[in-house]
């Protein structure tokens, strides 16, 4: 939170103040539970409205009573420059200042635990994932073609990424990037196959002998997954995550809570590290809460009146696609018997496509109503995705891009954004 909130929609000008970095708390420390420091500033008339308020107002309207409030409190948290900074015994240091409360805390999760189908799926296809981003490695008009294709890290704290850190993203903030996955169009369809709960998708590029230094994602309601393609052999390369190190292996997902401090390190002499990282939602989240989180970044990257109650209607048309009751753990419980339906309804897997054993027949489910929106799209299978994304790259192919995703120049690629980074545009 660099800044004092202090716009209002009657048109006040922004009034920044300047942001007090604050350093990672040392695990030895006996650090406070939570740090606050409240600098919201009030209207300068009776008939202006905060446009923090108008933030919270159209976020509890466009959603059931009582469903969104943690998320509504998170808003405050972050307008309000606040900071969770815990040290968790034998666990380590967790700073967050997008922060919901009651969320389960530690560094790294079991990825064949039951909360992360998806990435035992994605572990399956990893070779189809692996050879095509090789392919696109060795395409000498992959930068011409792609968008932003291996850029640095531009957020504030990039330093801590170093010059050698490289990321070709697929998703932003639930945004898929055309141009880059019609490039990717079977790593794409395999992601949105497996239903991963993506909020980010990217490769990501570690040189030799490079590392990122301590630091934190500064959010907890996004974790983030790594699934290693190529990478040095253990213990060449590793990640470690509050108290715990684990070591990349091509074909391993790993699932870890990056608002600990954490950091990595290639340590090989000539081999680059390559991985698919993909930040996701925290399992714990409903799904009211997740669209109520998307909702904010929707109405952080337009802050006009306008921009607002687009933000608005979009959360209320994906209200349509749920019924707001599953949480990530419901999700998962019948994760195989959604993705065999999907594929069913579409052209299938194909040969070079697994997803397991088929689970015990079920009594058809049924079907969508005629009206929810992209109900079409979601009943399609991987082959299906894949040749919609393979239409999609013979623009690519021929050297027209779309038009630059805004999120992606603003934010860099790996930012890692949460509701405080995003809120530093409007205080």
């Amino acid at each position: 939170m660099s800044a004092m909130m202090s716009t209002t929609m009657s048109g006040a000008r922004l009034a920044p103040v300047p942001h007090r970095r604050r350093a990672p708390v040392p695990a030895g420390t006996n650090a406070p539970r939570v740090v606050r420091t409240v600098r919201v500033r009030a209207a300068t008339t009776e008939t202006e409205v905060p446009l923090g308020r108008q933030i919270e107002d159209a976020l509890l309207s466009a959603f059931p009573p009582n469903t969104v409030d943690r998320v509504r409190d998170s808003l405050r948290f972050t307008l309000a420059d606040g900071v969770h900074r815990v040290n968790h015994e034998g666990k380590g240091v967790q700073e967050a200042s997008s922060y919901i409360a009651g969320l389960t805390a530690t560094p790294y999760w079991d990825v064949h635990g039951g909360s992360f189908p998806w990435m035992v799926e994605l572990e399956k296809n990893f070779e189809i994932i692996r050879d095509e981003l090789e392919a696109g490695l060795a395409n000498p008009d992959l930068e011409r073609l792609g968008n932003s294709v291996w850029v640095a890290a531009v957020r504030d704290d990039a330093e801590g990424y170093g010059p050698d850190w490289r990321t070709l993203v697929l998703q932003d903030r639930g945004e898929w990037e055309p141009t880059n996955c019609a490039l990717f169009p079977k790593t794409a369809a395999l992601v949105k196959a497996a239903n991963a709960p993506s909020v980010e998708v990217f490769f990501a590029k570690q040189a030799p002998k490079t590392g990122i230094k301590p630091h934190t994602d500064f959010t907890n309601f996004i974790m983030t997954s790594h699934l290693g393609l190529d990478v040095p052999p253990a213990p060449q390369s590793w990640m470690k995550v509050g108290e715990e190190t684990q070591y990349w292996e091509n074909g391993k997902g790993m699932c870890a809570d990056t608002s600990f401090i954490h950091s990595t390190h290639n340590e090989s002499e000539t081999q680059d590290r390559y991985v698919l990282i993909i930040r996701f939602w925290h399992p714990e989240l409903t799904d009211h809460e997740r669209n109520g989180v998307q909702f904010l970044f929707d109405a952080f990257d337009d802050l006009s009146p306008g921009g607002l109650a687009a933000a608005t209607a979009k959360a209320r048309e994906r209200l349509k696609l749920y019924d707001g009751s599953q949480t990530g753990a419901d999700v998962a419980n019948d994760f195989k018997a959604s993705v065999r339906a999907k594929v069913n309804a579409g052209t299938g897997l194909g040969a070079d496509l697994t997803l397991g054993d088929a689970p015990a027949a079920t009594p058809a489910a049924t079907p969508a109503p005629a009206k929810a929106p992209k109900a079409s799209k979601a009943a399609k299978g991987v082959a299906a995705m894949i040749a919609e994304s393979k239409a999609a790259s013979d623009d690519a192919a021929g050297g027209k891009k779309t038009k630059k995703n805004k999120r992606n120049k603003r934010k860099g690629a790996g930012g890692g954004e949460g509701l405080g980074l995003l809120a530093k545009g409007m205080k």
